[in-house]
């Protein structure tokens, strides 16, 4: 196995690991803005915790995907950027959980 190969491969695979996080970050964001949506529905409207459990989420999947998108392009190891986005939107979603109490 040549380099030329070897960075190949680890560009196919970080190819399609990102991909996966960038579907699965940006579907789990809908998934949480509906849900946050559902506290609307209750007796107690807090803006708030549907601003952070619901939109929030949905800006860091779609900065995470452009971000890794752009890493691809330049070549660079860009599963963090998808990865990154959908763990601070469950972070965030479970702050706004606990305010929507």
């Amino acid at each position: 196995m040549t380099n030329g190969s070897a960075r190949v491969e680890r560009s196919l695979g970080d190819l399609v690991a990102t991909l996966l996080l960038i579907g699965f970050s940006v579907g789990a964001a809908v998934v949480l803005f509906f849900v946050s949506l559902m506290w609307a529905i209750g007796n107690h409207d807090n803006t708030v915790a549907i601003v952070l459990g619901g939109y929030l989420p949905l800006a860091l999947a779609v900065i995470g995907a452009v971000a890794g998108i752009v890493a691809l392009s330049r070549k660079r190891r860009a599963l963090w950027y998808p990865l990154i986005a959908l763990v601070l939107s469950i972070a965030l979603w479970l702050v706004a959980a606990s305010i929507a109490r």
